[in-house]
């Protein structure tokens, strides 16, 4: 049974203790990085709870930012919780201009991370949602070397956030063939399921349909007892990030 007080509660521990005295989160223990901190400030806010030791948290990404590690997903963790809590998030014109030099790379989810930098700053590259239009497969979905669902998801969220036309039909022809057993696979011919593909198929589902698909079942079964929510069915750990997108899809779900 679904007990919504009672996950919201139990994520909120699972968290608690990931958190770092010092400031950040951890994936189980030790220092704590962009990530981990990105993801489970992420949850926070979806659970609609004032993140523990927010200030130490924020005085901590914000020293981590200054450091000058400019890993295109660090940064875009990083940037994301400083601008959104106002924070100063702004990085040096050479690292901008590496990502607008940067963009076309075979894996669109990088792509996304540099065009979302970008965008915090100001710009808006036409010349990205057209890059990603050209590797749009016959299929519908997109990816250099063949479709997936992860490729379409953040294609689907480039465009979007560009405010450029979708061939919806065609996106969600590829969408819908990736879904079998309640969940979505990486690929039409895949198995099985991940968190990442069923919160990809979700999200597109979301953007272009305006609904939120009820995967609590497949979500429900991936909940480990401590609180926290692993890859797929079958034995693993729980990490911030598959909780996030758990997390993510139920609120949606049950609001």
């Amino acid at each position: 049974m679904f007990d919504p007080l009672e996950l919201k509660n139990s994520v909120i521990n699972f968290f608690n203790k990931r958190r770092h005295p010092g400031g950040g989160y951890t994936l189980y223990e030790g220092l704590p990085d962009s990530k981990n901190t990105f993801y489970a400030i992420r949850s926070f806010e979806v659970l609609d709870y004032e993140p523990p030791g927010l200030e130490e948290t924020l005085d901590w990404l914000e020293d981590l930012h200054r450091g000058g590690t400019f890993a295109t997903q660090g940064l875009f963790y990083r940037c994301s919780i400083l601008r959104d809590y106002g924070m100063d998030f702004e990085i040096p014109e050479k690292f901008t201009e590496m990502l607008r030099r940067s963009y076309r790379k075979s894996n669109i989810e990088i792509t996304y991370y540099m065009d979302s930098i970008l965008r915090m700053h100001g710009e808006y590259l036409d010349e990205i949602p057209e890059w990603v239009l050209s590797v749009q497969n016959e299929d519908g979905g997109f990816g250099v070397y063949g479709s997936d669902i992860i490729n379409t998801r953040f294609a689907v969220e480039i465009l979007s956030s560009h405010g450029v036309k979708i061939e919806v039909d065609r996106v969600l022809g590829f969408t819908d063939s990736c879904f079998s057993d309640g969940a979505w696979n990486f690929t039409p011919i895949s198995y099985p399921p991940y968190i990442e593909t069923v919160h990809s198929g979700f999200r597109i589902n979301e953007i272009l349909r305006g609904r939120a698909e009820d995967v609590t079942d497949f979500v429900m079964k991936i909940r480990n007892p401590d609180g926290g929510f692993r890859r797929s069915v079958y034995m693993g750990i729980s990490e911030p990030e598959y909780t996030y997108r758990a997390i993510y899809m139920l609120t949606r779900i049950h609001g």
